[in-house]
């Protein structure tokens, strides 16, 4: 994976914020069936205690003085209640107090029910909206950096690169020159000679040393691994040559 590529840049920030954001999403939501289950048992606690208190003030004040009961009489041992399944929908059962037949409720769950699921899923759809807005933006902000990431990591390559090219220029020139000048001036030598017919073996074998020296000189070109500049002149820095080739031998060697 290339993360030179602007599209993989991308997803190399995106997917850990958007992995963040599903859990998050997922804990939230979560957290909401769980705190809307509380608080409907809470609301229907809340209901049935307050229909209680309706019941047994009403059974109260219709018995009167036959059976002599006052409203002080009536004190709750602690609250009771459970959800049983009957007939396809939930019914909430409610006790409060001694008497379980003056103080039992039994409260249907229906409506109770829709509402809450449609607080949950009201409650979902918005961090699901929020998470998808959030990695949309995210999304859209990486690529837009990571377009100008690439344009300026291939801005930074090329100039590279071409200083490379300038560099091994200059040093193939500076090492080239020489060579040449020699062999140049050694053909205008030679063809003096012999049309004077002087003896032309120490320029000749003069002239094969000079082209070796080329030859060695490409070989070391061919062979650069490592990259070393060193001074020229008027600042300008060219390839080290010999070293390179010498670093790339050492290592060969090894």
């Amino acid at each position: 994976m290339s993360y030179r590529r602007p599209l993989n840049l991308t997803l190399y920030y995106t997917l850990p914020f958007t992995a963040v954001i599903v859990f998050l999403v997922v804990a939230l939501s979560l957290w909401s069936i769980r705190k809307h289950r509380q608080e409907q048992i809470e609301e229907l606690i809340e209901t049935g205690r307050m229909l209680s208190i309706y019941v047994t003030n009403r059974d109260i004040a219709s018995l009167g003085e036959k059976r002599k009961i006052r409203p002080s009489d009536i004190i709750p041992d602690g609250e009771r209640y459970r959800i049983v399944n009957r007939e396809g929908s939930r019914v909430f059962y409610y006790q409060q107090g001694r008497d379980s037949n003056l103080n039992s409720i039994e409260i249907p769950m229906t409506v109770s029910d829709r509402v809450h699921r449609q607080k949950i899923k009201r409650d979902i759809l918005s961090f699901l909206s929020i998470g998808l807005l959030s990695t949309v933006s995210v999304f859209f902000i990486s690529w837009h950096l990571s377009r100008k990431v690439h344009h300026r990591l291939n801005r930074e390559i090329e100039e590279k690169r071409l200083s490379a090219l300038i560099e091994l220029a200059g040093a193939t020139a500076h090492e080239m020159r020489q060579p040449l000048s020699v062999i140049i001036g050694l053909t205008e030598l030679l063809k003096i000679q012999i049309d004077s017919g002087e003896p032309v073996e120490h320029d000749l074998e003069t002239l094969r040393q000079q082209c070796l020296k080329m030859d060695d000189i490409i070989k070391k070109m061919l062979h650069i691994t490592h990259y070393r500049t060193t001074n020229y002149i008027d600042g300008i820095r060219i390839l080290d040559l010999h070293n390179s080739a010498q670093q790339a031998g050492h290592v060969a060697e090894n």
